[in-house]
């Protein structure tokens, strides 16, 4: 009976023994199962989708793209020469044209002209004077000459005839003087133009520090901007340019390069110039936004496509992805100038490298990547 029980105890123990086995290895199983999905779903979302286009070398026109503000090719502003007076006439006004030599201005000229009477009747005296003392030096040399009279008494004739002359000179000049003056009290243009401001109005008094009115000259205009220290050296007098503005975006006007400023500000590294428009049509006007292509060449160059490039935040420096052995590579670049939808590589890439232009946005230096597509106009 002992035995009996003691066989049935051992076999259930190998039975229980049995069923945790099995219950081991099923858990097993499916722990391991469940590894595997995980490694698999790990894989799936370390593996980033992107599209590259290789780097390649083109023949690329150098072409700068700069903006800048059109100014006039003369601008005056016209001062009065006389302070304190009343402008008693102005018959100009904002948009007028005016041909140079026109009258701008008349200021209060009553006392002037009282001045230049008095000056008038001066110099009539003194002309008078001195011809009455000719006539005296005249008799006395006669009487000189006849021994008639005394030397000293010629002497004395003469002294006072180069005084009167002098006299004479000297109204003369007085006279003139106030001309000069009275002709200040009327304002000319000094330029052709139109009038684009006026400052004053009828009956302000003038003042030698506060101008008139402003002419410019907008025949033919000029527009300053900058090249950087990179490009200076490329960019020559009587170059010519294509000119946009927003007034007329389907008009391109062409300018020419006519002034280099020979030295560049250090704190900027650029170098100003200027670029000379010729304006028939006045369609171009003073205070307008230009974008001006400059035109510096052409050469063989590496590029990439322009969506390749990446900035880093705060040194503004540029970046890209090149795929090796799907990973994805960060690498730092030097840019030069853009045709197009392509943009110059100086430094940092080699002809051919795969470089990512779609897909970037999720990358990481190191990240394993596949590559779906190609896009066109890329090397392969």
């Amino acid at each position: 009976m002992e035995n009996k029980i003691g066989k049935k105890g051992k076999k259930g123990i190998v039975i229980a023994i049995v069923f945790i086995l099995i219950f081991t290895g099923f858990i097993g199983f499916n722990y391991v199962r469940f590894i595997s999905q995980k490694e698999a779903e790990v894989e799936k979302i370390e593996k980033i989708s992107v599209q590259v286009a290789g780097s390649k070398i083109i023949n690329m026109q150098h072409i700068l793209e700069k903006t800048g503000d059109i100014k006039p090719m003369l601008e005056v502003n016209v001062y009065p020469k006389v302070p304190g007076k009343i402008i008693e006439r102005l018959p100009v006004e904002r948009g007028d044209f005016i041909k140079k030599g026109a009258l701008i201005a008349t200021l209060e000229n009553k006392m002037i002209k009282a001045q230049i009477e008095e000056a008038e009747a001066a110099l009539e005296l003194a002309k008078t004077n001195l011809d009455v003392i000719e006539k005296d030096c005249i008799r006395l040399e006669n009487l000189y000459r006849e021994k008639a009279l005394a030397r000293q008494k010629l002497d004395h004739i003469k002294s006072r005839r180069k005084a009167a002359k002098a006299q004479v000179r000297r109204s003369e000049a007085v006279l003139q003087q106030l001309k000069i003056l009275y002709k200040n009290h009327r304002i000319y243009a000094p330029i052709s133009g139109c009038v684009s401001a006026r400052y004053v109005d009828r009956g302000a008094m003038s003042s030698v520090a506060q101008p008139i009115i402003r002419i410019s000259s907008e025949k033919e205009v000029k527009i300053f901007t900058t090249v950087t220290e990179k490009d200076f050296p490329h960019v020559r007098r009587g170059m010519e340019c294509e000119i946009t503005v927003d007034a007329f975006p389907d008009r391109v006007f062409k300018g020419i390069i006519s002034v280099i400023n020979p030295t560049l500000d250090p704190a900027t590294r650029t170098g100003e110039i200027e670029i000379f428009v010729p304006n028939k049509d006045k369609l171009l006007r003073s205070g307008m936004f230009a974008h001006v292509r400059l035109y510096l060449g052409g050469k063989s160059t590496l590029v990439v496509n322009r969506d390749a490039l990446n900035r880093l935040p705060g040194t503004g420096n540029y970046y890209v992805y090149v795929v090796q052995k799907d990973k994805a590579v960060l690498k730092n670049v030097e840019t030069g100038f853009t045709q197009g939808n392509y943009v110059e590589v100086t430094n940092g890439l080699t002809e051919g490298e795969k470089v990512v232009v779609k897909g970037q946005n999720r990358l990481k230096d190191g990240v394993s990547v596949v590559v779906v597509n190609r896009v066109t106009g890329g090397a392969s």
